[in-house]
């Protein structure tokens, strides 16, 4: 009867530890998901009719200083997508466009409205 007694407080204890340790590893995954970090990138043109040099270099310098890490191929895509938004946008006068990536987040605006993105 004894002997009983101690199995079922040791596979009692053995599911508590084990339910612990997963809770912790789960706490500690979702700790690390939450480190990603996603920059935000504002650029004010003074026109639609902007370089893919231009939007690239401030795109750089804008993500060196959120400290985030992105190949120049990310950069001239990002920069690519907004030209071929800008050069789409129906006024040319004026004009706000986003584009999302996985690691930053780029606003463009430029006439009237190029300092829409500035207090984003």
């Amino acid at each position: 009867m004894m002997m009983k007694r101690h199995m079922r407080i040791g596979i009692v204890s053995l599911v508590l530890g084990v339910a612990l340790l997963v809770g912790m590893g789960a706490s500690g995954a979702m700790a690390r998901k939450d480190t990603v970090k996603k920059c935000r990138v504002a650029v004010q043109l003074e026109t639609k009719n902007a370089t893919k040099e231009q939007v690239a270099s401030e795109l750089r310098k804008q993500l060196s200083g959120c400290k985030v890490s992105v190949s120049e191929q990310e950069v001239q895509a990002a920069a690519n997508n907004a030209l071929n938004l800008i050069g789409k946008s129906k006024d040319p006068q004026k004009g706000v466009i986003y584009i999302k990536t996985k690691k930053f987040t780029f606003c463009a605006s430029w006439g009237n409205d190029k300092t829409f993105c500035k207090d984003l």
